[in-house]
Order: C-alpha cells, then sequence, then structure tokens
C-alpha cells in the first residue's frame, strides 16, 4: 500500500512537474524579490549624468584631445533618426512603450527556457532594464542581478519619460571598439554624424548591440550585413518600413571606416601628447581644489586626485587652451627634420610662448612618454644672457664694458674658454656675442653669486638647488637645470621690455551647458617687472648680434632676432632659444640617458631657423615690429688704452699699450 502511494505521488509530480518547478521558482524570486526591495537600490533621489568625454581644442578651434573612461558624445533624441529609434524597439523590445519596465510575457518565456535549459540562456530585458543594469549593476549572470534590475526598472520608468529612456539607452549602449552610444559608434564605423546615416547604416549601428565583438564590421563585416539584414526585417514586421523598403536597404552599399583616420593616436593628436597632458595635470589641480572644498574634510590627495580626473573624464567638458595649432604643426615639422642625422638615440623638446601674454603657443616633448619640455637639463650658456642682464639692471655694466678675457682662478674654480682660446680685452657685448666663459664667469662673480641666482629665480626659474649657489652655475653648471618651459619664459622677460608673464595653457572651460567654470583670470598668473625696460633693450640688442655675427649664425632670419646657443660636456644637451617680437622659442636636443649626440648647438639654431622661417612665410606671427636685416656685421673698431695704463705717467703710447676691441 505504501509503495504504492508512493507511485501515485511519483505520477502527480511528473504530471505536474512544470507548475511545481515554476511555483517553487516563483517562491524563490518572492524571497528574492522581498530581500532586494528591502537593500538599498531606492533611485529617487538619483540624476542621471551621462558619463561624456570632454574635449580639448586650440586657440584656432581644432580638437587636439579627448578624455574620457568611456569614449560617447552624447546626442539628444531629436537628433537621433527616427528609423533607428524604431529598429532598435523593433529587435530590442517591441512592447516598449506599452510595458512598466518589464515585459511579463517575455520573462515567463524566458524562465521556462531556462529551466529547460538548466542556466541563464534566455534573454527577457526591457530597454529599461538594459538602461537599469547600465547605469547601476554588473554584467554578472544571477537571479539576484535581474530581481535588482527590474526593481530598478521600474523606477527608471516612474522618475523618466519612455521618450528620456529610450534617449538615454541610445547614449549609454556599449557598440564595441570602445565606442558607447550611437554618435559615437556613427562617427567610428561610417565616418559620419548619427543624424546623417540612412535607413541601411541605421540598422547595421543598431544590430551591433547584442554582440559588438561578434558583429564588429570592421573584422566581421559579413556577421554584421546579416544581423543588419535581420534588424530590417523585424522593422517590416512590425510595420516601420515595408518589405520593399527592407530589401532597397539591404542592397544599399554601406562603407566601413578600417581606421578612423583623424591625426588622433589614442586621446590626442599626434605630436600634442605632452601639451594635452600639461593641460590634464592643470585641470587635476583645479578639480582636486573643488572636491576639497565641497567635501569639507581631509581627503587622502591620491584619492582626490583619482576624483578629479574621474571628473574631467566623465563630465563632458569643453577646454580651450592656448595652443595655436598652425604653428604647433610647423613645430613638429621642423622637429621630426631636424632631428634626423643625429643619431637614432637623439630626442628633443621645443616651446614657443608668445611674450607679451604667457600663451604657450608651441609645445612638443619629444619623441617618447617622458615630456622633456618640462624636464630640466642642464641650460649650458644659455643661462649667461639672464645674468648679464641682471648686471646691467644694477648700473654695474654696459654693453661697451671692458673684461679682461684671461685664464683666471676664482678660488680654485677655474673655468676655461671653449678650444682654451682667449681674447684679451673685450666689451660684455663681445664676451656674449662670443660666448666667452672666463669673461661672463667675471661679469657673474661681479654681480654677486647669490644676486645672480636671485634674478635668475625672477625669470621664473623654479629649479635652483643650494648648490647652485657658485660660480659654475654661470656655465650652466647646475644641480637641476632648466626645463625648456622655464628658459623659453626667462627669454621672454627680454622680449617683452623687462617684465615676466608666467606661461599659460588654458584660456577657458566649459561644462555641458556651456557655462564657463574656469578661465584665465582665476589662475592666478604671475606677471611682475624683472628687468627695466632700458636694460632688456640693451641685452635684446646683444642678442640680436649672437645671431648676427657670434654663435648663433644658424639660426638668421631675415628680419633681425635675438637668440643664444648653448651646449654641455659631451654634447648631451644642445640648446638655442631665439625671439622676435611677437613668440620666443626654445629648441632642445639630447636624450633622457645623458648620451652624447652627434652635432652641436648649430643643429638647434637650425631648427629654429627653418621653424621660424615657415612661421613667417605662411604669416602666422604679425610682422609690424619686425625689422628687416640691412647689414649682419653692423660693427665699429676702436683702439683704447689698456686699463692697467696711467696715461698721466706715460711719456708715449706704444702698440703694447692699446688693445682693438669691437663695439
Amino acid at each position: 500500500m505504501e509503495i504504492q502511494r508512493l507511485f501515485q505521488l511519483r505520477g502527480i509530480i511528473m504530471k505536474y512537474k512544470k507548475n511545481i518547478i515554476f511555483a517553487v521558482l516563483l517562491g524563490v524570486i518572492f524571497i528574492l524579490f522581498a530581500s532586494c526591495s528591502s537593500s538599498n537600490l531606492n533611485i529617487s533621489s538619483y540624476e542621471y549624468r551621462p558619463k561624456e568625454k570632454s574635449l580639448i581644442y586650440s586657440a584656432d578651434g581644432e580638437l587636439i584631445g579627448q578624455l574620457y573612461n568611456e569614449n560617447r558624445t552624447y546626442v539628444e533624441l531629436d537628433k537621433i533618426p527616427k528609423h533607428i529609434q524604431e529598429a532598435v524597439i523593433a529587435v530590442e523590445d517591441s512592447r516598449f512603450y506599452s510595458h512598466s519596465g518589464f515585459d511579463i510575457i517575455r520573462l515567463i518565456k524566458a524562465i521556462f527556457v531556462d529551466i529547460k535549459e538548466r542556466e541563464f540562456k534566455e534573454g527577457a530585458s526591457t530597454l529599461t532594464q538594459q538602461l537599469a543594469k547600465n547605469l547601476f549593476l554588473t554584467n554578472e549572470k544571477t537571479i539576484t542581478r535581474k530581481i535588482k534590475e527590474l526593481l530598478l526598472s521600474l523606477q527608471l520608468e516612474r522618475k523618466y519619460s519612455k521618450d528620456k529612456i529610450l534617449e538615454m539607452y541610445l547614449n549609454e549602449i556599449y557598440l564595441g571598439q570602445m565606442v558607447y552610444g550611437v554618435q559615437e559608434a556613427s562617427l567610428r564605423f561610417l565616418g559620419k554624424d548619427v543624424w546623417d546615416l540612412t535607413l541601411a547604416e541605421g540598422a547595421l549601428i543598431v544590430g551591433l548591440a547584442q554582440a559588438p565583438s561578434a558583429y564588429n564590421p570592421v573584422k566581421y563585416f559579413d556577421k554584421a550585413k546579416k544581423r543588419q539584414e535581420i534588424v530590417l526585417d523585424r522593422m517590416a514586421a512590425v510595420g516601420n518600413i515595408s518589405k520593399e523598403q527592407a530589401q532597397q536597404a539591404k542592397g544599399e552599399e554601406i562603407k566601413i571606416l578600417e581606421k578612423k583616420d583623424n591625426g588622433f593616436r589614442g586621446k590626442y593628436k599626434e605630436g600634442h601628447q605632452h601639451f594635452v597632458n600639461k593641460v590634464v595635470e592643470q585641470l587635476i589641480e583645479y578639480f582636486s581644489e573643488r572636491i576639497v572644498k565641497s567635501q569639507g574634510r581631509d581627503i587622502d590627495r591620491e584619492e582626490i586626485e583619482k576624483l578629479a580626473l574621474y571628473e574631467i573624464e566623465n563630465g563632458g567638458y569643453k577646454i580651450y587652451t592656448t595652443l595655436n595649432q598652425a604653428i604647433q604643426g610647423q613645430a613638429l615639422i621642423a622637429m621630426k627634420n631636424g632631428i634626423k642625422g643625429l643619431g637614432v638615440i637623439a630626442n628633443g623638446a621645443l616651446v614657443s610662448i608668445e611674450p607679451s601674454t604667457g600663451k604657450v603657443l608651441a609645445y612638443y616633448g619629444g619623441v617618447r612618454d617622458i615630456d622633456m619640455a618640462n624636464k630640466p637639463r642642464r641650460p649650458g650658456s644659455t643661462i649667461k644672457p639672464l645674468y648679464y642682464a641682471g648686471a646691467i639692471n644694477e648700473g654695474l655694466i654696459n654693453g661697451n664694458t671692458i673684461v679682461l678675457d684671461e685664464p683666471a682662478d676664482f678660488n680654485g674654480y677655474k673655468p676655461k674658454n671653449y678650444g682654451n682660446k682667449y681674447f684679451g680685452y673685450v666689451t660684455t657685448r663681445e664676451a656674449l656675442v662670443n660666448s666667452l666663459n672666463v669673461a661672463s664667469v667675471k661679469i657673474m662673480n661681479y654681480l654677486g653669486v647669490d644676486k645672480a641666482l636671485e634674478y635668475i629665480k625672477g625669470y621664473g626659474i623654479s629649479t635652483i638647488a643650494k648648490e647652485d649657489y657658485q660660480l659654475a652655475t654661470g656655465l650652466g653648471g647646475m644641480t637641476h637645470g632648466i626645463t625648456p618651459l622655464e628658459l623659453t619664459s626667462a627669454y621672454g622677460v627680454i622680449a617683452n621690455k623687462g617684465w615676466y608673464k608666467e606661461p599659460y595653457f588654458i584660456e577657458k572651460v566649459e561644462n555641458s551647458n556651456g557655462d564657463i567654470i574656469y578661465s584665465v583670470e582665476e589662475q592666478g598668473l604671475k606677471t611682475e617687472q624683472v628687468l627695466l625696460e632700458e636694460t632688456s633693450g640693451q641685452i635684446e640688442d646683444i642678442l640680436i648680434d649672437v645671431v648676427s655675427r657670434g654663435t648663433g649664425t644658424s639660426a638668421r632670419l631675415s628680419y633681425y632676432n635675438g637668440g643664444k646657443t648653448g651646449t654641455t660636456d659631451n654634447k648631451k644637451d644642445l640648446w638655442f632659444v631665439g625671439f622676435v617680437k611677437p613668440i620666443v622659442t626654445t629648441i632642445w636636443l639630447g636624450n633622457e640617458d645623458n648620451l652624447e649626440l652627434n652635432g652641436g648647438s648649430s643643429a638647434s639654431a637650425k631648427i629654429y631657423k627653418n621653424y621660424m622661417n615657415n612661421i613667417l612665410k605662411n604669416q602666422l606671427i604679425k610682422k609690424d615690429e619686425l625689422q628687416p636685416v640691412t647689414n649682419y656685421q653692423d660693427i665699429l673698431t676702436i683702439s683704447i688704452l689698456l686699463p692697467d695704463r696711467d696715461i698721466q705717467q706715460m711719456e708715449e703710447i706704444n702698440e703694447e699699450d692699446i688693445a682693438d676691441i669691437i663695439i
């Protein structure tokens, strides 16, 4: 009898197997539902803000950088073609406008399929549920996640209109190749804005959503095309389009971009990496300060910077910079051509600044990841004009002051001229024009080391170490050195009538609403008079002679321009800093490992010349204040009585009592 009852019970269980399993499943779902409902899934205070990339523009309006965590450009629904809206609803959620967040019919069907297959195989998510998952959850395949997804979708439906949910979905969805949303996918795969897509193109983009990697049209166009045809057939089946329209769209030729050729290398335009990084550094500092103020409590610095970077990469900001794209383009050409022949290890940096404002017009940090435009290097003789100008400013010397250029001992420090060649009595002008080391050290000694370094700091040089308070610094023998950026700014003082203007990179930042949240006025940029205008005029005139007939002749232009060469021991650093009134430029050549290069500082001067000639040829700077060259050798030789002779006690003047000097 007992066995008979067991067989009867087994028969009942087998007969109502599906019903029993379904009831048990519903019970489990109910328990999980109640558990999830009590958890923290309330989004009543949530405000949707898309993770939208920030864009960096040059001063002439060209896109030079993109900052993002998810590569997305948000577009409103009215800019997305109706056929794309209809296509995604047709294949993903045909009852979208009638359900309240989940589709009960699809849900029940999916449950039975999953029971039969004994795995989570059948998807039943509506567009709203998919959006909820993308915004709040992960991709894990569990009942708990599905219930959370359902609960969140119900809340989204109460919070937003159907059109808004559809708009959010079309912008949030991942479509492959690291792009999110239909606009960015349209640009990546088809090279056009989403609002310009045809029915055939729109169906292709929508088809990617099901399996972005599998349907990647760049790698698997045939698969993407078959999926597109399924989308078109589905649109015809639900009445969005006719069968004839579907067939016509299927026959339309679609051209896929193999590679988006926009001159970008990842997130930045080729050759702009280091400038973009400088912009990001400044933005992180700005947003970090905002975060600290808003939090009102102490936060770990590393955590603050992570939050700041997240805000930059997801906030949809537009950053307008000082970079002149046309000038930057000439910089890249000049550096690429100029490094040839210097050896495979050669690297270089170029910085151009508008001295009257401090705007960074061009910025190139080299061929590798290290930004050599912002890395201190020993400046060689390019440091000399900075303390020469200080001595002139203090009234200690002028361009015609006589100095004896001969071997000298400064308490054990014995500087030598290049090639051990000495010129005897020379003017300070000639000492700088010919970059005479001993004469220059005498001038720094006359000014005083402390005073000389005080002036050098005043030019904006921030890399002076306590060990640099010595005469060897006068020949560039510094502990750390000077960055090309700061050296450019320092020479800007000479070109700008003695006024220092702190260099800057960002003009303004706008939020996604177009409001200016950060501008140059808020940066607290330093402006200070370092030299008298008369002093800057004198040192400028001497530096014009350096280019016209001294060590910088390789940098000659058709207009008078000033500049100074610099070379460190074993040719590890090859410098030239040159200027005309509208633009100051530093060229540095070398490498990160301090290895010797093939060539001298004339290589840097030649790069400067080619760069400036192209700038002038293309009229990229104003020529109002430029003076055409009429004579490179504008000199006068005079004979003077040697300073150690006393004419009052001399019966006659002999040849050995006289020196010929150039003024």
